[in-house]
């Protein structure tokens, strides 16, 4: 891999997305109680004390964890040292450093652990120690979750190569219900390799929400469900005639081809598509600023989720 995209890789962190951010935006506050525990986990799967692979033995893979996150973090920060006195080594540094950090700092060290060059052996399934901080954060009551990675397999002329499509990151959850039972559902279903565009749409949708960026967030949730939809007409040998590629377009045909009663739902799914149109930054407003409140890009978000996972669930396999 290329210098530049690896160092992207570390760049592309939980801090350095929330400096671009909206009027709404509050900087995360996490208890200590949770601060701790979350380091208590790291500190017992990066040892070997606790295993995420389903077979074989873990090992003690400290010395090579907070060696390469100790590089990581300081080429992040720009700073020789982490913590505010120096230590005698790495591995004190950064403990010291994570010890007494703010919770923003935490959500790097989280998303730079799956990112180093060790974490394929610490982490067995990367996604069971997700679950694992996931329901860490729950236990406390946190707004906070952390996204599962998705690879998927991408077919060569002799083997069938691993694409990383996107790394575990962590994004502010204020309605844990709606999470649950719409948002988390449909980056399920988005999990599907044919839905990749849809899902990176979709996910920038989520980090835009946590950034205060609303306007945008409703853009690309729009954006997403079109995706979405397009993707259904390949499935389902639906033809998209040129200059009708637009949700309001390919909603009536999409419904026409599944199961779902088109008097009851074709209005609610259109108004996915007008929020877009109507209220977010992807279409210019001349010479009206848009503003969008986060209760609206909430409702938004929800929405284009349950109608993803309605749609896709009827008619996506």
């Amino acid at each position: 891999m290329p210098l530049t995209d690896r160092l992207g890789q570390f760049f592309d962190v939980f801090s350095r997305r929330a400096r671009v951010h909206g009027p709404g935006y509050k900087p995360p506050v996490i208890s200590r109680e949770l601060h701790g525990r979350i380091l208590l986990l790291y500190g017992e799967v990066i040892s070997g004390r606790l295993n995420t692979r389903a077979r074989g033995y873990a090992e003690d893979h400290s010395a090579s964890f907070f060696a390469q996150m100790h590089q990581a973090l300081r080429l992040l920060y720009g700073r020789a040292n982490l913590a505010e006195q120096r230590q005698r080594n790495d591995v004190e540094d950064v403990m010291a450093f994570t010890n007494d950090c703010t919770a923003e700092q935490l959500f790097d060290f989280i998303e730079a652990s799956f990112k180093l060059d060790v974490s394929l052996r610490i982490f067995g399934d990367e996604n069971e120690f997700v679950a694992a901080l996931n329901d860490t954060i729950r236990r406390d009551g946190a707004p906070f979750q952390v996204l599962p990675g998705i690879q998927r397999e991408q077919p060569e002329q002799h083997y069938v190569s691993i694409v990383r499509v996107a790394f575990p990151r962590v994004v502010r959850v204020d309605e844990e219900i709606a999470h649950r039972e719409a948002v988390m559902p449909a980056l399920s279903v988005l999990g599907d390799p044919a839905y990749a565009g849809a899902d990176d749409e979709f996910r920038r949708a989520l980090q835009d929400y946590r950034a205060g960026d609303y306007a945008d967030c409703l853009g690309k949730c729009g954006s997403a469900f079109e995706s979405v939809l397009k993707v259904l007409c390949q499935k389902n040998n639906i033809t998209i005639r040129s200059g009708q590629g637009t949700a309001g377009h390919l909603i009536p045909p999409v419904l026409a081809k599944s199961t779902l009663d088109a008097g009851t739902f074709q209005e609610p799914l259109t108004l996915v598509a007008r929020m877009r149109n109507r209220l977010s930054s992807s279409h210019g407003g001349g010479s009206t600023v848009r503003s969008v409140d986060q209760h609206i890009a909430q409702y938004a978000l929800t929405a284009t989720a349950a109608a993803i996972v309605l749609l896709v669930q009827d008619m996506g396999s």
